[in-house]
């Protein structure tokens, strides 16, 4: 039986090139994402976290996403933009990263309020960051869908719908060997009901500075790292840095590990992405309907008080 591949293609391609391939296959390796001296600069900026770093050993997530979901022996960094803000807005501001979330997670709607006719749109946000490590004698992760705790099914109707987007950043070599993401091209249009198999699916290997970016209903897993401790790519660093569309709940609490104080030296931008906005349609505002934007800068912040 023949696997389908991952395609590849470059960074320097045009934006279009790259969205047909993600929806024909749910999925794209985008080579030279970032350059060697970005890639650089992120590692180095993350090695003293993961110095202070124990193995993954959380049970936090077992009700929800079973026992197995996180393999134990991994190291996972999670608010990166609280640990490394200035190597994740360069991420954040990628041209790339930023079309294909505009293309995949935003829409425009319509509904009537009263008898006027109320055109609406929706956008994105980051919904995760995280730097996932895999040593030698990691066992693989089961096979899943990032959708999965938003509890999406599969529309016929609307095939492409997602309510978030995964992006994997390449820090490492990422090999067969040592662990590469494992993808099933084509599942994101699989019905809820079909179960995935590891014939079925390709290793998504990339040198550092490559980015896998897959639908939300895309079957993934990462892979097993059978490296012995001194092969030279023995360890495989990923970092993550997924969207979501505005109005959904955030998938990691990012206002939380990036406080206000912390959002406040940040580029407006950044700020809008992280959380710190409206979305488009109106939800997750403050006060009197205010956006949390306009707040951070002003007295008023942590101030409120129930009304009389």
């Amino acid at each position: 039986m023949t696997v389908q591949q991952i395609a590849r293609i470059s960074a320097s391609a045009p934006l279009a090139d790259i969205v047909a391939i993600i929806e024909r296959d749910g999925g794209v390796i985008v080579e030279d994402f970032l350059s060697s001296e970005v890639v650089a600069e992120i590692m180095t900026a993350i090695e003293p976290h993961y110095k202070k770093l124990k193995a993954y050993d959380a049970t936090s997530t077992h009700s929800e996403l079973g026992k197995k979901f996180f393999p134990e022996g991994s190291t996972r960094i999670y608010g990166l933009l609280s640990r490394i803000p200035d190597q994740l807005t360069t991420i954040l501001r990628s041209p790339v990263w930023q079309g294909v979330m505009e293309r995949f997670l935003s829409d425009e709607y319509f509904s009537y309020v009263g008898e006027e006719f109320l055109p609406q749109k929706s956008g994105y946000m980051l919904s995760t960051s995280a730097a996932f490590r895999l040593v030698p004698g990691v066992k693989p992760q089961p096979f899943h869908r990032d959708q999965l705790t938003y509890q999406v099914r599969f529309d016929p109707s609307n095939p492409l719908f997602t309510p978030k987007i995964g992006c994997l950043v390449a820090g490492s070599n990422c090999t067969i060997k040592n662990g590469a993401t494992l993808v099933i091209p084509g599942s994101h249009l699989w019905p809820h009901d079909r179960i995935p198999q590891r014939h079925e699916a390709t290793h998504a290997e990339m040198r550092p500075g490559s980015a896998l970016f897959t639908l939300g209903s895309t079957y993934h897993a990462a892979g097993t790292n059978v490296c012995e401790p001194e092969d030279p790519d023995a360890v495989r660093t990923l970092f993550a840095v997924f969207g979501q569309r505005d109005y959904y709940r955030h998938d990691q609490q990012e206002i939380l590990t990036v406080p206000p104080e912390l959002a406040q030296r940040l580029p407006e931008d950044i700020r809008k992405i992280v959380g710190y906005s409206k979305a488009l349609g109106g939800t997750g505002y403050v006060e009197n309907h205010q956006d949390p934007f306009e707040l951070l800068n002003t007295s008023q912040l942590g101030n409120f008080r129930p009304s009389a």
